[in-house]
């Protein structure tokens, strides 16, 4: 959640553009994928971290890097296609806020967030894209399936994706990870909905540790998703290198977005109202308990202040030397104690 605190602590004193990683360690070799396509025409190659790339001419050109924690292989890829250092500096900051912003005037560069579920946790993977006439970059922090499903339609001609050109490409990946936020949210709220039948049983410490940490992943979910509102709406202007037929997409897209925020926010307040609910149970039953104590320390108070009289240590009490006292005083007690225990019941208080 903090990436960025520790990316800022690394980067102290580095000068602007420096290539430094800060996220979680990877132990395996970068590695790039490149597909080309138009029409027909398909064309797919692996190529090893440092090997010169450069875009198939007459083709719509997606490369996926996969690994961004080696600086020389992120500058490698930025070399070849002439991208901002800047630019680079922002892909290995991997707690880098999702943004838009164009590095000239035929480059844009967009940082978003592949969240996902992972043994019940919620786990974000910085993407970041680079696109252009004919080429999308796209650079991921480790190999996943993200892409899957949208490079299986490119290899099969499914769809418009093959007719298409760059801007259709980049509002495909951005459905995709849209996509996946939303299937992040739905595991989310079933989580919520497994605590939420739990309510109004014994509470335990495990319990409100497991209410906690989900809140504390909707925020988490909640700050990424929010700044994203601003990249469709830099898509959508007049002035975006976006084809016409394009826009149609990018707006579902954006309202799909905007149902995920808005689950997320009602999700959030479920899990808030949860946990007062789980509060009030507590000084409801912490109330109960003193009023129980309480009820018996009161009926004991009158036996007591008997006992208590009876037990001084005076020469001349009468009724000691009584042959019935005794029991007397026991009976007066006992009565006593009927009596509160009576008006107790009818009043309610037990």
């Amino acid at each position: 959640m903090f990436d960025h605190l520790r990316w800022s602590r690394i980067k102290h004193g580095e000068a602007p553009g420096s290539l430094v990683y800060a996220g979680t360690q990877r132990t395996f070799s970068p590695f790039l994928l490149h597909y080309a396509y138009r029409g027909e025409d398909f064309f797919e190659s692996r190529l090893d971290a440092g090997t010169p790339f450069s875009p198939v001419e007459d083709r719509i050109n997606l490369l996926v890097v996969v690994g961004v924690h080696l600086p020389e292989v992120v500058k490698a890829v930025g070399a070849s296609l002439n991208l901002s250092l800047l630019s680079l500096e922002d892909v290995m900051n991997t707690g880098q806020r999702p943004k838009l912003e164009w590095v000239d005037d035929d480059t844009g560069f967009i940082v978003m967030k592949h969240m996902d579920i992972k043994e019940e946790a919620l786990e974000s993977e910085q993407v970041s894209l680079f696109w252009r006439q004919d080429l999308v970059v796209v650079f991921l922090e480790k190999e996943s399936d993200l892409l899957s499903g949208l490079i299986q339609r490119i290899k099969k001609g499914k769809g418009r994706i093959r007719s298409s050109d760059s801007s259709y490409l980049l509002a495909a990946i951005l459905d995709g990870l849209v996509d996946q936020q939303m299937s992040a949210l739905t595991q989310t709220s079933e989580s919520a909905q497994e605590l939420e039948a739990q309510l109004g049983q014994e509470v335990t410490s495990a319990f409100l540790g497991k209410l906690y940490e989900l809140k504390r992943e909707l925020i988490f979910f909640r700050n990424i998703l929010l700044p994203v509102r601003e990249i469709f709406i830099s898509l959508l202007r007049e002035d975006a290198e976006v084809a016409e037929t394009v826009l149609p997409y990018l707006r579902d897209i954006e309202g799909h977005h905007e149902q995920v925020v808005d689950g997320v926010t009602v999700l959030h307040d479920i899990l808030r109202s949860m946990i007062d609910y789980q509060v009030a149970l507590i000084g409801i039953r912490t109330h109960k308990i003193m009023q129980f104590l309480t009820i018996i320390a009161t009926i004991f108070i009158p036996s007591s202040f008997i006992a208590g009289v009876y037990g001084m240590n005076f020469a001349y009490m009468p009724e000691l030397q009584w042959k019935y006292g005794y029991f007397v005083a026991l009976g007066v007690m006992g009565a006593l104690v009927m009596v509160m225990l009576v008006y107790f019941f009818r009043k309610r208080f037990l």
